[in-house]
């Protein structure tokens, strides 16, 4: 993947977008309490008089331990390196070492409700491992169970601290981006030429399967689904990283949802496969003709990355035109903006949202990126405006695997590269959903 156009892959880690009031530590100061004002917030039973952390202030932000520049009141640790074992809280180390590559990512929250997973992607390739690949060579199926990529996870306690890494997934290639299943489980892309598909990994229980939510080997990038379509229980979409690269809208049968066992959803015969097909006019339909989805593809999308689902609105962003495409799934009209802006002049990739903990109208799309040094992570408002939140100052490799911890008081991003997976907070106690004391935009 590096800094190649047509080697970035992607994946939604949108983390958050269950009830924030239930997720989140934060709790409102009382009515009662006099020794707090209007712009305090009380956090795990500690005031806080003032807001701290401004998005995309990045003056004096220079972290040379990190190699990072950091939005004002943002503060982080480095947690891994690839092919090292990864350091716990306990002052020991993993048992195994951390997988090289590090791509898409999610969180999900552990079942005993003791913390939390960060669920990742390896990004290896089938052959012997190498420092970078050529991304249009032919490579072999997975189907023979030679891949060397997978997916591994980090294990944290409820206070953020890690406590363990396994590998989850293993002999799969190319594992690039994915995205979550709405019952907790992670599904992760092989973009891998004509030969990729998908898998669903449960860190909670280690169960994994191959599931049926494409119709064909590809080069896959991303995977969302919508839970509120009023005809169907839920349908499930995934990206493709071609110039032609149909977006496919997968409705499982309607038995898949009636069986008790969640695992069946994805895996079940009798679903159906769309592709979307946008039009001059702004409006668009979901065609059964595979060829009309590829056409549409290449004049629209092409080569497209991450992709997000949140009250019936479909964002997904094309990597060569630098377009953010937004499709109204209760409706039938799409619009595509531009993301550049500002230092976002790059390669959209991963697509993340928080959301305001007010339930107001600011959520957040955050975004990483890619093609060339200095790779970012940056954020858009509900305005449409951009900010910057960390800059890869040192660093020469794409920013991926972004995501949220279940209370949103922690975000993960990897620098591809070294597979360095990074943690970071906010110096005021506030979760990213929180109030913010201002933003500097591009």
């Amino acid at each position: 993947m590096m800094k190649r156009i047509v080697a970035v892959c992607t994946v939604l880690s949108l983390q958050v977008e269950a009830d924030m009031n239930h997720m989140r530590r934060l709790a409102p100061a009382s009515e009662n309490d006099a020794s707090c004002t209007d712009n305090c917030e009380k956090v795990n039973s500690r005031q806080l008089s003032e807001v701290t952390y401004f998005p995309g202030d990045l003056t004096g932000g220079y972290r040379a331990d990190l190699g990072l520049t950091l939005s004002k009141g943002l503060n982080g640790k480095r947690l891994t390196t690839g092919d090292k074992p990864v350091a716990l809280a306990n002052g020991g180390v993993s048992s195994q070492l951390f997988h090289t590559h590090a791509d898409g990512a999610c969180t999900i929250p552990k079942s005993n409700g003791d913390g939390w997973y960060y669920v990742s992607n390896s990004e290896v390739r089938d052959g012997p491992v190498v420092s970078s690949f050529a991304c249009g060579r032919r490579r072999q199926s997975n189907s023979e169970g030679i891949g060397n990529g997978g997916v591994g996870a980090i294990e944290f306690n409820a206070a953020g601290e890690v406590v363990g890494y396994e590998r989850l997934l293993s002999k799969t290639s190319a594992n690039c981006g994915g995205g979550l299943t709405y019952w907790g489980t992670w599904v992760s892309c092989e973009e891998n030429d004509q030969s990729g598909r998908l898998y669903e990994v449960d860190p909670n229980t280690g169960f994994t399967q191959q599931i049926q939510a494409v119709d064909r080997g590809g080069n896959y990038e991303s995977f969302a689904y919508d839970n509120q379509d009023p005809d169907v229980p839920a349908r499930f979409f995934v990206t493709e990283d071609v110039k032609n690269g149909a977006l496919i809208r997968y409705t499982p049968a309607a038995s898949a949802f009636t069986t008790g066992n969640n695992y069946d959803i994805l895996n079940s015969p009798g679903g159906t496969f769309e592709y979307l097909v946008l039009n001059d006019n702004g409006t668009y339909s979901w065609s059964t003709n595979r060829s009309a989805g590829e056409q549409s593809a290449a004049r629209y999308f092409p080569y497209t990355e991450g992709i997000d689902v949140f009250n019936r609105q479909m964002f997904f962003v094309s990597k060569t035109t630098r377009t953010l495409i937004q499709v109204d799934l209760s409706g039938d009209t799409y619009s595509i903006t531009s993301t550049l802006s500002g230092q976002f002049n790059l390669y959209p990739d991963q697509l993340g949202r928080i959301l305001e903990s007010s339930g107001g109208n600011n959520d957040v799309l955050y975004f990483c990126e890619d093609g060339g040094s200095d790779s970012d992570i940056h954020g858009r408002d509900a305005s449409g405006k951009y900010f910057t939140i960390v800059e890869g100052t040192d660093f020469d490799t794409e920013t991926t695997g972004l995501a949220f911890s279940p209370d949103a008081m922690f975000m993960y991003v990897a620098f591809q590269d070294p597979s360095a997976i990074f943690a970071f907070w906010r110096d005021d106690g506030l979760p990213f959903s929180g109030t913010v004391a201002g933003t500097k935009y591009h």
